[in-house]
């Protein structure tokens, strides 16, 4: 048993998702949202955006290319942080309430509530449950891999064939749902319309599924062509 502060008390890891209808009366799909440049916000007062990777690669200046711009404020504004006073960089502040905005389908009249970035009303009560949220919403209608709940091959095996069947589709790349959901409980049983459950999603926020096959080494075996490649191409 771990006593003490916990690693999700200060750092949390989460992904964007979507969902829509492929056309016109089309089958409802769902996929992530991939973004490719990176962006670091520092304490309100300074953005870092590139191209760079936290990894070998992208940082021992010797590998591949990348370009980056530091940007620091020099005007200020009177916010909060941890509940203290704090001043403010105004594009930082800026860009990253716009970014949360957006993450978290919040309105514009709802800034307010992301004023303070660490504050338990801010990254407990909304990041982390609109995430948790999220997340449930879509496990519910798409069953979505890599999930929490997959823990082996055989899990994820098992998960894929079940999935198969539900939709008695040969696929489920494309992640798509079922146009009614049914659940159940006790002896009864609930259909609801697929959309009408997720308009309960709120922006594109979504936990990362640090829990995916937890029980697997993943490192490359012997029939992998990765286990022939240095380990140096992967850092």
């Amino acid at each position: 048993m771990l006593l003490g502060p916990k690693t999700q008390d200060y750092i949390t890891f989460s992904g964007l998702r979507s969902y829509g209808r492929l056309c016109n009366g089309g089958p409802v799909a769902t996929s992530q949202v991939y973004v490719h440049s990176k962006v670091m916000i520092i304490d309100d007062r300074a953005a870092f955006i590139g191209s760079s990777n936290i990894n070998d690669r992208s940082l021992l200046g010797s590998r591949d290319s990348e370009i980056g711009v530091l940007i620091e404020d020099k005007e200020f504004i009177e916010t909060s942080m941890n509940g203290e006073p704090w001043k403010a960089g105004k594009f930082s502040y800026t860009l990253r309430c716009s970014l949360w905005s957006e993450h978290l389908g919040l309105h514009a009249r709802e800034i307010a509530q992301i004023s303070d970035p660490v504050a338990d009303t801010t990254y407990r009560d909304l990041w982390l449950a609109t995430a948790q949220q999220n997340t449930i919403v879509y496990q519910d209608v798409f069953d979505c891999i890599p999930n929490e709940l997959i823990h082996s091959r055989a899990a994820l095996r098992q998960s894929t064939n079940q999935r198969k069947e539900k939709l008695v589709h040969n696929t489920i790349d494309l992640g798509i749902a079922s146009e009614k959901l049914e659940t159940h409980e006790n002896i009864e049983t609930k259909v609801t319309e697929t959309m009408e459950k997720l308009k309960s999603i709120r922006g594109h926020l979504v936990s990362f599924p640090l829990e995916f096959m937890r029980h697997e080494d993943l490192r490359p075996v012997f029939n992998e062509s990765e286990f022939y490649a240095s380990p140096q191409v992967f850092h």
